[in-house]
C-alpha cells in the first residue's frame, strides 16, 4: 500500500512488455509502483505508425494482465500523464528502459528529461539488450555484447503486491471503447503479441525448426515455416536477445545442424549492432550515410511509388512480397532486400519515400535495423557493396515453382511455371489458351528492367568510384603532410 509521504514509483513500459529478464520491473517493484503503457497521439500521427503496432502492444498488455500484473493502458502524451500523476502524488520516481527509436521518440525523451528535471523527479533508465548509451566508439563493443549475453537473466519479482491500481488515472486517460475495439481485432496471418506467445514460438523454433533454418531462410515460402518469427517479440520486448541467446546455448548439444544454429545466433548480434549504429548516428533515419549520394534520386514519382506499395508493378515476386507484407506484417530478409533494391534502384526512387511505408507494414519494425538496412540496400552507406537484385532471377531461383507468387498474386495462379515469373513473355495465342490478358488480368511491367538496371549501375558505381578516389587522394595528402611535418 502506498503511503503519501513516500515517493511513488512510476514504471513507464516502452518496448519491454515482459515479466522475465526485466531489470526495470525488478527494481521498480521494490516500492509501491504504478505501471504505465502509453499510446501517444503523436506516435499515431507519425509517418511510420500503423495500428498493427498498437495492436501488438495491446495483446502484450493483455498477456501481462492475465499473469496478474495490473498494467494501466493509457492514451495521451507522456508529459501530460506525468503532470497528472505529479499533481496527485507530489513525489515521483520514474523508471524505464532506454529507447533507441526514431526522431519523434528521441525528442519526446528529451522533453521528458526537461520535465522531470524541472519537477524534481528522479528518472532511472536501464539498458536495453546490449545497446550502450553514450558509447563514443565501437572498439570493444563485441566484448561488451558477449558479456551482456552471458550474464544471468533478471529473475522476476516474487509477487506484484507493490503494484497500485489508479482508477482516476484510467478514467482520465483510458483508451476508450472505440480504440479498444480496434485494438481487440486480430489478424490470423499475423503473429500475436505477448510474453507467453513469444516463449512458445521460441521453443517451437529451437525444438522443431532450427535444423532447417539455414537452408530455408532465403526462400519466400519455406522461410514462412522455418524462420523463427521471433523478430516482433524482440522488437516489442516480449523477449530479450539474452533470453534467446541463452536458450540457443542450452540447445547446442542437441542440434545436429551446428551451422544453422551459429548463423541464427550471429543474427542476434547483428540485431544489437544495427541499433547501436542508430544510437551513435540518429540522423540515418532521414539522411544518407554517405553524402556523396545526396544529389541522385531526389525526385519522387507517385505513380511508380503507388504501384510498388499496392503490388502492381508487373514483376510477380515484387508484387507478391508487397501484398504479403501488407497482410502478414512479415517478409524474410531476402525479400526485404529485394523490394527495397527494386524501389530504389529499378524504380529509381529516394529510399526515404519507401522507408515509411514499409515501417508501417513491418510488425517487427525496429528503427535501428530498419533505416540501416534500407540504406544498405539503397547503396547509400558508401562502405557496403552496392547490390542490385534482379527480381526475375530471384523469382526463378527462390520461388522456382511459383508457390509464393501464386498465393499472393492469384491472377497468375493458373499460369504454367514457364510463365509465372515473366508473364509478359506470353504470346497472344498463349494468353488466349490460359484466359489471361497482360495489361488487363495483370499489369505490364512499369519499367524495363534492363534499362533501369543499366541506369542505376552507371550512376551508383560512378559515384562510389569517384568517392573512393577522393578518399584515396585524401589519405595520400595526409600521409605526405605527416612526412613533411617530420622533416621540418
Amino acid at each position: 500500500m502506498w503511503i503519501g509521504s513516500e515517493p511513488l514509483n512510476i514504471y513507464w513500459m516502452k518496448r519491454d512488455f515482459r515479466i522475465m529478464d526485466n531489470q526495470v520491473l525488478r527494481e521498480a517493484l521494490g516500492k509501491p509502483t504504478i505501471l504505465l503503457v502509453i499510446l501517444e497521439p503523436s506516435t499515431e500521427a507519425n509517418y511510420d505508425f500503423d495500428i498493427r503496432h498498437w495492436r501488438f502492444i495491446y495483446q502484450s498488455v493483455q498477456d501481462l494482465r492475465a499473469k496478474g500484473l495490473p498494467v494501466h493502458l493509457l492514451r495521451g502524451e507522456v508529459i501530460n500523464i506525468l503532470e497528472f500523476l505529479k499533481s496527485k502524488y507530489q513525489s515521483l520516481v520514474l523508471f524505464s528502459h532506454q529507447e533507441t527509436g526514431n526522431l519523434l521518440t528521441y525528442e519526446r525523451d528529451l522533453a521528458v528529461k526537461d520535465f522531470v528535471k524541472e519537477n524534481n523527479i528522479e528518472w532511472h533508465e536501464f539498458q536495453t539488450n546490449a545497446v550502450v548509451r553514450g558509447l563514443k566508439k565501437r572498439q570493444g563493443w563485441d566484448a561488451l555484447w558477449i558479456k551482456h549475453m552471458k550474464r544471468p537473466a533478471w529473475v522476476p519479482p516474487e509477487n506484484f503486491d507493490n503494484c497500485l491500481d489508479d482508477e482516476e488515472l484510467s478514467a482520465e486517460y483510458g483508451v476508450g471503447d472505440k480504440l479498444e475495439s480496434k485494438l481487440n481485432q486480430t489478424c490470423k496471418q499475423m503473429v500475436i503479441g505477448g510474453e507467453d506467445k513469444a516463449h512458445q514460438m521460441m521453443e517451437l523454433f529451437l525444438n522443431e525448426k532450427i535444423e532447417s533454418y539455414w537452408g530455408s531462410i532465403s526462400y519466400p515460402e519455406k522461410s514462412r515455416y522455418y524462420c523463427s518469427f521471433l523478430s516482433s517479440y524482440i522488437s516489442w520486448g516480449n523477449l530479450t536477445i539474452r533470453q534467446i541467446y541463452q536458450a540457443c546455448e542450452a540447445r547446442k548439444g542437441a542440434i545436429r545442424n551446428k551451422k544453422s544454429l551459429e548463423q541464427y545466433m550471429a543474427r542476434l548480434k547483428w540485431h544489437c549492432h544495427f541499433i547501436q549504429k542508430l544510437e551513435l548516428q540518429p540522423d540515418i533515419e532521414f539522411k544518407n550515410l554517405s553524402s556523396a549520394f545526396d544529389q541522385i534520386r531526389t525526385k519522387r514519382n507517385k505513380k511508380l511509388i503507388d504501384a510498388w506499395k499496392h503490388g502492381e508493378t508487373g514483376y510477380p515476386l515484387i508484387d507478391a512480397a508487397m501484398r504479403c507484407v501488407k497482410q502478414t506484417g512479415y517478409l524474410n530478409f531476402r525479400l526485404r532486400s529485394t523490394v527495397v533494391s527494386f524501389f530504389t534502384h529499378i524504380l529509381w526512387q529516394p529510399w526515404q519515400a519507401g522507408a515509411g511505408y514499409l515501417a508501417r507494414q513491418f510488425l517487427d519494425y525496429e528503427p535501428g535495423i530498419h533505416f540501416s538496412q534500407f540504406q544498405m540496400q539503397a547503396g547509400t552507406t558508401g562502405i557496403n557493396t552496392i547490390r542490385i537484385y534482379n527480381p526475375i532471377k530471384q523469382s526463378k531461383e527462390k520461388d522456382k515453382e511459383g508457390e509464393f507468387i501464386k498465393k499472393w498474386v492469384p491472377e497468375l495462379a493458373d499460369l504454367p511455371r514457364e510463365f509465372i515469373h515473366e508473364p509478359w513473355k506470353m504470346t497472344e495465342m498463349e494468353q488466349i489458351m490460359y484466359g489471361f490478358r497482360i495489361g488487363e488480368t495483370y499489369p505490364v511491367p512499369i519499367v524495363v528492367f534492363e534499362q533501369a538496371y543499366s541506369n542505376a549501375k552507371d550512376q551508383l558505381w560512378g559515384i562510389k568510384k569517384s568517392n573512393t578516389n577522393k578518399k584515396v587522394a585524401q589519405k595520400i595528402l595526409k600521409k605526405h603532410a605527416r612526412r613533411s611535418r617530420k622533416r621540418n
